[in-house]
């Protein structure tokens, strides 16, 4: 569906207008109406700085990133949603540091998979850095049997040439010349 401009910036208009009276959502749908990334943006900074609903805010961002051709309107929206999300992160990450239950990464953790055998098994918890740990653990021994099977491989080919005997190349040419 195309929209004529004339009524492209009627709708602006009234995106601006609504926006100013913090009528948010209505000012969202004139702007999606009118596929006005730049007022989209204002509603995710509105979202972001103003009412602190970091989630809306996000998924603006990434639909001006999916939906706008623009290039410049794309790279702010990149920029606001990669420090959005580290701030995010660094809160996250401080909330799990000063929570008791994540403090002692030494005892107490869940195991995620029976097949496991590396992580404690007393249901719990487990702190990312064992996760890891576990995870290059079994990266390791698949490589070591991955190598174990290319040996037998390469000892089976050898031994595969070394079968063949000289007398029976010997008793096909006889046979050949007679």
């Amino acid at each position: 569906m195309s929209i004529d401009d004339k009524t492209k910036s009627a709708l602006i208009r009234k995106g601006n207008e609504l926006f100013n009276e913090r009528k948010i959502e209505e000012a969202y749908r004139c702007y999606l109406t009118a596929s006005y990334f730049g007022g989209i943006e204002k509603i995710a900074d509105y979202y972001n700085f103003e009412s602190k609903n970091f989630i809306k805010a996000m998924q603006l961002y990434k639909f001006i990133l999916k939906e706008d051709s623009n290039l410049g309107g794309n790279i702010r929206a990149k920029q606001k949603l990669d420090t959005l999300s580290q701030s995010i992160a660094k809160v996250l990450q401080k909330w799990l540091n000063d929570d008791e239950t994540f403090s002692n990464s030494k005892t107490n953790k869940l195991s995620l998979d029976s097949k496991n055998t590396y992580l404690p098994n007393n249901y719990k918890r487990n702190s990312l850095e064992d996760i890891l740990n576990a995870k290059e653990k079994l990266d390791e021994e698949k490589l070591d049997k991955n190598k174990l099977n290319k040996d037998n491989n390469n000892k089976i080919n050898n031994n595969d040439n070394k079968i063949i005997k000289k007398p029976v190349f010997e008793q096909i040419y006889k046979n050949k010349n007679k």
